[in-house]
């Protein structure tokens, strides 16, 4: 739909994040009552009086209400975090780069200044940046993750050896030695 539309001149049909945040805030998820919602920002639109009073809410308001959003789009992400396996050699790496690099054009505005034009697009962006950074070093762990290692003491296989073998029982269901003596 997006390429049809920019085909014609119009602006890209995307979905926002802040969607996926008033989503999990309500609980609503049901395409009528985003029918309704858009069927009320119409009027909105082509009435003048309401649009006044929109535009007449307080910046804190709004400002509140956006943070309110982000900060459960954050907490989302937190959740998807703790679902996976970071405890994977290389996940948490990943997830650690991921996060350095999205956050340098906010910590460091300037820092791709001296880059050319399309790096600064790619780059600029913490979205873009910390996405391509994961994308990419999970790809790098995938493929020597698939590489034999046959070197002085390292595994061949990426699993661990088990504790007990099952004709060796543990040692807290082995019966205790008989005394010496």
């Amino acid at each position: 739909m997006s390429l049809f539309a920019g085909t014609l001149g119009a602006s890209l049909m995307v979905t926002s994040s802040e969607n996926i945040g008033i989503s999990r805030l309500t609980g609503v998820r049901s395409r009528f009552v985003t029918a309704a919602a858009g069927g009320v920002l119409v009027a909105v639109g082509l009435l003048s009086p309401l649009s006044r009073a929109v535009a007449g809410l307080p910046p804190a308001v709004v400002g509140e209400s956006a943070l309110v959003v982000y900060a459960v789009i954050a907490v989302m992400g937190v959740q998807m975090l703790a679902r996976s396996e970071l405890a994977e050699r290389g996940h948490s790496m990943i997830a650690a780069l991921a996060l350095a690099v999205g956050l340098l054009p906010i910590v460091a505005p300037t820092l791709y200044d001296g880059f050319p034009g399309w790096i600064r697009t790619l780059l600029g962006s913490g979205v873009v940046a910390g996405t391509l950074t994961a994308v990419l070093l999970h790809a790098l762990f995938t493929v020597t993750d698939r590489s034999p290692r046959t070197g002085a003491g390292q595994r061949q296989s990426g699993k661990q050896p088990p504790l007990t073998t099952p004709d060796q029982p543990r040692s807290a269901d082995r019966a205790p030695a008989p005394p010496e003596g």
